[in-house]
């Protein structure tokens, strides 16, 4: 409890050092005036904490903390420490879907973020159904049925930017793929939240069924646990949570995947307080991903290009750290 406490001061400070950086600066003290309408706040003061950093924070870090939760119930889920949230298809999918509505829909924010919900949806169900058709077991043919779904989306990318006009959409394409928070508004932190709040509620009904699965099969049925529903619930949800993050974003990569690592080696390996702690590490690093992606150059930096870069080290230092410790 008290690592879970530290993680949620951790995050405090993050997510106010945030909305201070930028190339417009704010203090401690200007937000300070702006939250309690003390001091005379400037009108640019507050138009920039309330319109634009404040609404990009909140979302950066529901989606920091969606990914990162959504890998750990994948991790446990599939028993593999390598599997991240996108072994189903789910990035694939929604850049299909955005891509789709950057070519015909003329680029409208709405209809991208639609269309790469639904489709990124629609990859994972047809992942499951041909997995429930191939047959074997269960695991296995998930993961195989994710990486067949994910080749033909990644197919259906290179098609339609081949078929892109190189100087109206292309651009869009690539930029929406690289991901990026630069057009954050309201109406996307409550959709965002709303759904995320759904599926968060149902993985905390069912983390101690999940925790009892990561035991195995075997031992959860013996338990009275219901293996194939609980899977299929936390799949659901896990998508859920990444389809929300990334049908406003584009694809943000490596936090699914590294965060629930992170946790483990400075947490421990408790499930239940792991389950918790995922979402907190998940917002600290994406607000400092966020935060470098706006105050390294003079023009934002893709989030994608900071993240893969984040991940690519920690995996380098996590790899020695387990290789020496086994010496």
């Amino acid at each position: 409890m008290k690592k879970t406490r530290l993680l949620m001061i951790l995050l405090f400070f993050t997510f106010l050092l945030s909305c201070c950086f930028g190339r417009y600066s704010l203090s401690i003290t200007d937000i300070l005036h702006i939250l309690t309408n003390s001091g005379n706040p400037t009108a640019m003061d507050v138009n920039i904490f309330l319109s634009i950093r404040l609404p990009r924070a909140i979302l950066v870090t529901l989606s920091g903390g969606a990914l990162a939760l959504s890998g750990f119930v994948y991790q446990s889920l599939f028993k593999n420490p390598l599997v991240s949230p996108d072994v189903l298809g789910v990035s694939g999918g929604a850049s299909v879907g955005a891509i789709i509505a950057i070519l015909f829909f003329s680029s409208n924010h709405v209809l991208i973020q639609v269309s790469s919900f639904m489709c990124s949806l629609f990859v994972v169900f047809c992942s499951m159904l041909l997995s429930k058709c191939i047959g074997g077991k269960r695991l296995y043919t998930m993961v195989l049925s994710g990486i067949i779904m994910g080749s033909l989306a990644n197919a259906i990318i290179m098609a339609l930017k081949y078929m892109a006009d190189p100087v109206k959409h292309l651009a869009s394409i690539e930029y929406w793929l690289m991901g990026s928070f630069n057009s954050t508004s309201w109406n996307d932190v409550f959709v965002v939240f709303f759904i995320c709040l759904f599926a968060i509620i149902l993985l905390t009904l069912i983390k101690r069924r999940l925790w009892i699965l990561a035991l195995g099969d075997h031992d959860a049925q013996a338990l009275g646990i219901h293996v194939k529903m609980i899977s299929a619930l936390a799949i659901i949800c896990g998508t859920i949570l990444v389809s929300a993050v990334v049908s406003v974003s584009g694809i943000i990569s490596w936090i699914g995947l590294i965060v629930p690592h992170i946790v483990r080696i400075f947490a421990g390996d408790n499930y239940l307080q792991n389950f918790t702690q995922s979402f907190f590490v998940g917002g600290i690093l994406l607000l400092i991903a966020d935060t470098l992606s706006r105050t390294l150059s003079a023009s934002e930096i893709p989030i994608s290009i900071l993240t893969s870069f984040m991940g690519a080290i920690f995996l380098v230092v996590f790899l020695y750290i387990r290789n020496r410790s086994n010496l």
